[in-house]
């Protein structure tokens, strides 16, 4: 039997270089089309995104499941 990769990817969203509040932003649009409990790829080169995208999931409660810059996945929570 074939190994599945665990991570089911729902959607993917490539933010470029894109920084800051414009990135924070845009991952609210991008985290708004996934149903509660799936899963977000993103990549985002910005050298603040390490710090960045785990603090909001922090605030909004959605999870980092892997971060390894400049690629992340994030689950949505439930509410």
């Amino acid at each position: 039997m074939a190994d599945r990769n665990p991570l089911e990817i729902a959607r993917q969203w490539h933010a470029g270089e894109t920084g800051c509040g414009v990135l924070i932003m845009q991952l609210k649009r991008e985290i708004s089309k996934i149903s509660a409990g799936q899963l977000l790829r993103v990549t985002a080169l910005d050298d603040g995104a390490p710090e960045d995208l785990p603090a909001w999931c922090r605030l909004t409660g959605h999870a980092v499941v892997t971060a390894d810059h400049p690629t992340y996945v994030l689950k949505k929570n439930g509410g």
